[in-house]
């Protein structure tokens, strides 16, 4: 391309494909015009063939159901007549004392009609007095209805028929028959009824067949549907409203036998009257499954029509191919540039992701180890400020007092934040089982409620038969209430919507880029998400970092999220974060799925930092080996056990414990740091004293887990850091007595 010249010039300056000559756009004219005239004239034709069927299907179905509607109508009249004539002279007292007997009349007429379920004899308040399927009645009142009321009025209709409704006694959808019961000196004295099976009348329409394309209906004259096939999605069908029916079926005149209705005139319409009752036959027959059929035939005679254009126009068509071949190379070379540009953009994407994962695991090794050096120091601390405690005793004033528990509480909430590091790093201890995330969600509810607050409603939207999933359920627990705690702070003005949610989700390579622990397969999704401010790019992308915070002084640490990251990556899952400003944020938290059968991970047993404690058991006598590669911890720890009593034989890795133990010294207990330099760990120094001394007992202590080959399920005893010293020496000495009562 030359210099300055613009892309679309090139594009613009493109040979175009040659026009055709005029002799082949002769040729093509007669070879498509003739066909288009003979196809135009069958169309015309099949057209009018397919309508004048259409209503010849029409009217005739109508005739057919409009007869049998009128034979059933006519034969529950004469039931009605029937059951009116057995309580005719009695009263209403003499009808409620004969009643069983009248009950069992009244059930062998229902039980000799097919199409009525229930036969009903009701007084004027509207009281049924007898029922044909349930004796004793109960306690039921129609004078509610709308039938009732009419056939009570001055001017009552011969019959009524109610609306479709549920009968209370059989359970299933009927609509009702009435007539007025008269009294003696002609007044109302309640009324017969008759409960009619729509199913009856739609099990004959089906017999009758027709287009699946066709609906037949019996409707009243005020539009209300009492009985149609095929069925809708419930029985219980509303009335529509009448300004969509023809004006002969509102009206007590003329009804037209067939007419196009709808807002396009799409359906063929062929409606009659049933007698002189005020009911009405619609049979409604889809134009447009006569337009289909059209359509279809219609192509068939196209497609001869199109084999006649090829044969005529070989020679042309043979041309025109080739240039259409050519348009979709173009057009395939164009898909292919965008499929290449989608790659490509797909690739930015898994690089910068890969890039954020990267960074998070620097931060995360960064952490761990200053977690583990912060964890010797608190360890120390801790030590040193009980050796004082005891030291100074009933010797220290009040100010010394409270600054020791000042020293104690600060080296408590040290502990506190380095937990929190160390689940971000992935080096805390869980206790992993497979458990149902349901469950755990619907239990932990409450507490979700309430950190949200009042003000924000929460939508739960659990999916069913998930799977069990590979949690530690106090973890878990925690993190969604982080999350509650997050999404109620993004709440503007402090009110919104959360919805949490639980789903089964498969996830492949893609979708897990820069998450060495996870695995592609089968995970339980837990997601919360909510409607408020939203994250910009920037701060998304650093949503996961320890520290990291937008909120205010004083309403956050910033390791919420960076610990829901660590625990769900420690296990194995995957953390998902969408947000954009203005439209809310989901996390999503991918859980491994686990066997229905799996249990708890076994693990080593981790012992609390415990309390202060009473005084330590009598311990003299007792030989400790104390290896621990930090001076202070060690000079502490040390200090701390010759003061209860004991003898305390100290190294300062593993290589020089396993030398005491090698040289044959008195050892009751081994104490030892599991992470240590040398080439010797505590895991592998407690592996290699028991197979010198299978009886030794053995306590490890760690600022985190999880660091070393074998690191979580060694089998032996773990203090974690910073530990309570007092607490240390008595279970050292409960561990030596147990291993005395043993030789013993």
């Amino acid at each position: 391309m030359e210099q300055g010249q613009r892309p679309g010039a090139v594009e613009g300056r493109m040979a175009a494909p040659p026009a055709l000559p005029l002799s082949l756009r002769a040729l093509l004219l007669a070879a498509v015009l003739v066909p288009l005239l003979f196809l135009a004239g069958a169309a015309w034709y099949d057209w009018r063939r397919l309508n004048d069927e259409a209503h010849a299907d029409a009217s005739r179905l109508s005739a057919i159901a409009k007869e049998h509607a009128l034979k059933v109508v006519e034969t529950n009249a004469l039931i009605l007549d029937r059951l009116e004539d057995r309580a005719r002279g009695l009263s209403w007292a003499q009808i409620e004392a004969g009643g069983e007997a009248i009950h069992r009349d009244m059930a062998a007429l229902d039980d000799a009609m097919a199409q009525i379920t229930a036969l009903h004899l009701v007084r004027p308040d509207g009281q049924v007095a007898v029922l044909s399927t349930l004796w004793p009645t109960g306690d039921i009142n129609i004078s509610e209805r709308a039938y009732f009321k009419a056939l009570a009025g001055d001017d009552p209709p011969p019959l009524m028929f109610g609306e479709p409704v549920l009968s209370r006694s059989t359970g299933i959808v009927v609509f009702n028959m009435a007539r007025r019961r008269a009294a003696e000196g002609g007044g109302f004295d309640g009324i017969v009824v008759g409960s009619i099976l729509p199913g009856y009348f739609q099990a004959h329409w089906h017999e009758l067949g027709g287009s699946r394309h066709t609906t037949i209906s019996l409707v009243r004259r005020d539009g209300q549907v009492l009985a149609m096939h095929p069925r809708r999605a419930s029985d219980l069908m509303p009335p529509p409203d009448p300004a969509t029916l023809p004006r002969g079926v509102r009206e007590a005149s003329y009804i037209p036998v067939i007419e196009r209705i709808g807002e396009r005139g799409e359906i063929l319409g062929a409606f009659r009257q049933v007698g002189e009752h005020p009911l009405v036959i619609a049979v409604c027959l889809s134009l447009d499954a006569v337009r289909a059929e059209w359509l279809l035939n219609t192509a068939m005679t196209a497609a001869f029509c199109l084999g006649a254009v090829l044969a005529l126009s070989a020679v042309t068509l043979l041309a025109i191919r080739r240039w259409r071949s050519e348009q979709a190379m173009v057009a395939r070379l164009a898909a292919t540039a965008g499929e290449l540009r989608a790659e490509i953009a797909r690739r930015e994407a898994a690089e910068a992701g890969l890039m954020q994962a990267q960074r998070l695991e620097a931060l995360g090794r960064l952490t761990g180890g200053i977690a583990h050096d912060f964890n010797n120091l608190l360890t120390a601390i801790l030590g040193t400020v009980q050796l004082l405690e005891r030291h100074l005793g009933a010797a220290a004033d009040e100010r010394a007092r409270r600054l020791l528990g000042v020293a104690r509480d600060a080296v408590n909430r040290g502990a506190r934040l380095n937990a929190s590091l160390l689940a971000f790093a992935r080096r805390q201890q869980l206790r992993a089982t497979a458990l149902d995330a349901n469950e755990l969600v619907q239990g932990f509810m409450p507490l979700i409620r309430g950190a949200l607050g009042e003000a924000i409603r929460l939508d739960v939207a659990l999916e069913r038969n998930l799977p069990p999933c590979h949690a530690d359920a106090a973890q878990l627990e925690a993190a969604l209430l982080n999350l509650a705690i997050n999404a109620r702070d993004a709440m503007p003005g402090g009110s919104g919507r959360c919805t949490l949610s639980t789903r089964l989700a498969q996830l492949g390579p893609q979708d897990l880029v820069g998450n060495p622990e996870a695995r592609p397969g089968a995970y339980v999704a837990l997601a919360l998400a909510d409607d408020g401010t939203g994250m910009p790019p920037e701060v998304r992308d650093r949503a996961f970092e320890p520290f990291f915070t937008t909120k205010g002084i004083g309403r956050g640490t910033g390791l919420g999220l960076s610990q829901v990251f660590g625990f769900i990556r420690q296990l194995g899952g995957h953390v998902a974060l969408a947000s954009e400003p203005g439209r809310g944020t989901t996390v999503t938290l991918f859980l491994p799925a686990a066997a229905a059968g799996a249990g708890t991970a076994e693990g080593s047993s981790i012992r609390g930092i415990g309390g202060r404690g009473g005084r330590p058991a009598p311990m003299a006598g007792i030989t400790v080996l104390v290896a621990e590669d930090d001076d202070r911890v060690r000079e502490v720890t040390a200090e701390t056990l010759r003061g209860a009593g004991m003898r305390v034989l100290a190294a300062a890795d593993g290589q020089a414990a396993l030398a005491v133990l090698r040289r044959g010294d008195q050892v009751d207990v081994l104490f030892s740091d599991i992470i240590m330099p040398g080439g010797l760990n505590g895991i592998e120094l407690a592996r290699a004293a028991r197979a010198l001394r299978p009886d030794l007992p053995v306590l490890l202590a760690t600022g985190y887990a999880g660091t070393v080959a074998g690191g979580e399920n060694h089998g032996f005893e773990v203090m974690p850091k910073p530990y309570d010293q007092d607490a240390v020496a008595r279970r050292l000495a409960e561990l030596a007595a147990v291993r005395a009562r043993s030789v013993a």
